[in-house]
């Protein structure tokens, strides 16, 4: 069962939902998406779930609708736990006792004693998506400055998404975690098991840098963190007990320990990005979460081995609607292109997301991505 909602679905998913005969909720994205298609009303859809037990979104957007139409308190309670990243927090102290982590009101934000704080330091809404308000400061000098732009800066963020995809009124400032940081697409099956699905490293310029421009996989990224992203889901259901649950994790490892950042209830990797899951091993991830049958390593990445493959999300460089994305041009100065998806919604504040192939001979295209100027792809 599968909730469509803005900002955005791709056509590889709107071609698996009517080939795959897979129920949709009748709602705005899909009378848009799939008029012709296993489309439920509400009730339809809720009576259904009482069979099936599975639920993905490819929006955060849609959690507003299940918790007012969905009748299943664990469920309700699971997503509420993985999404606030506050209870969350409390949730792993188990895991991670000397984690520091405090929760504030927007309001006491700018009265919080900074002596009490570890630098360095994240301040993000207990309740986020797409790296809105997230801030990353060294000292009580850089934090002053965080706060006051996150003060001029929430209430367009009220208008822009709904308060339980965006929440304005309570935030998190917890330490810094070192380390790389790493994006993994896992599901818990009906008896609790974890599957990991993607691996991807998620990608900055450097310390300051809290964008979501670049994400890459390969088969090194499997070998090497499998075993501990896994082995910290285990520990984690200990707890939550979460079954038929798709979800989205970041984690960040320093070498010794996978620290997860937070968690992203019913969905995989936004703006459909863990499609690139198809291009490398050619299963859906969400057919590997409905038929609970992932494809494994070996399998994934046969033939392969020498080649990672990216994702990029493209931000709009200004808030003029009328310019698109000069997709040719980009092809011309980039090989290894596997797909090129526009985003229609300017809303959304990205112009197009890109699926890219590369090896050790074009690898540097990259670090050029990362640091693309997109005022030079608009048209």
């Amino acid at each position: 069962m599968v909730i469509l909602e803005k900002p955005f679905a791709s056509d590889m998913l709107v071609r698996l939902l009517k080939e795959e005969r897979i129920a949709v909720l009748k709602n705005e994205m899909s009378e848009k998406c799939i008029p012709d298609g296993n489309v439920l009303a509400d009730a339809e859809f809720c009576e259904e779930y009482k069979k099936v037990k599975k639920i993905y979104s490819v929006s955060e957007n849609a959690l507003g609708w299940i918790y007012d139409n969905i009748k299943d308190e664990t469920f309700l309670k699971s997503i509420s736990i993985v999404k606030d990243k506050s209870a969350f927090r409390k949730i792993c102290r188990g895991i991670y006792p000397d984690f520091f982590f405090e929760e504030v009101n927007i309001n006491g934000l700018q009265n919080l004693d900074t002596d009490k704080i570890v630098f360095p330091c994240v301040i993000k809404p207990a309740v986020g998506f797409l790296s809105k308000g997230v801030f990353v400061v060294r000292n009580p000098e850089e934090y002053k400055k965080a706060v006051e732009t996150i003060l001029n800066d929430f209430s367009q963020a009220r208008t822009d998404f709904p308060e339980f995809v965006v929440g304005t009124s309570r935030f998190l400032i917890e330490e810094y975690i070192k380390g790389n940081e790493y994006a993994v697409d896992a599901y818990f099956n009906e008896e609790g098991v974890p599957a990991i699905l993607n691996i991807f490293h998620h990608r900055f310029i450097d310390d300051s840098d809290t964008s979501d421009r670049m994400y890459l996989t390969n088969l090194g990224l499997y070998e090497k963190y499998e075993k501990p992203f896994t082995d910290f889901l285990v520990n984690l259901n200990a707890t939550l007990h979460l079954k038929n649950f798709p979800m989205h994790i970041e984690f960040r490892y320093d070498g010794k320990k996978a620290v997860p950042i937070e968690i992203n209830p019913l969905r995989f990797t936004g703006f459909c990005l863990n499609e690139l899951q198809v291009f490398i091993s050619g299963q859906h991830p969400i057919l590997s979460f409905f038929r609970n049958k992932s494809v494994p390593k070996e399998e994934m990445w046969k033939g392969k081995e020498n080649f990672t493959y990216s994702f990029s999300v493209l931000e709009r460089p200004s808030a003029d609607t009328t310019l698109k994305f000069n997709e040719e041009k980009f092809r011309k100065d980039f090989s290894g292109v596997i797909d090129v998806r526009h985003i229609p919604n300017p809303e959304a504040g990205v112009a197009a997301t890109v699926f890219l192939k590369t090896d050790s001979t074009t690898e540097h295209q990259l670090d050029e991505i990362m640091r693309l100027d997109m005022r030079k792809y608009m048209i």
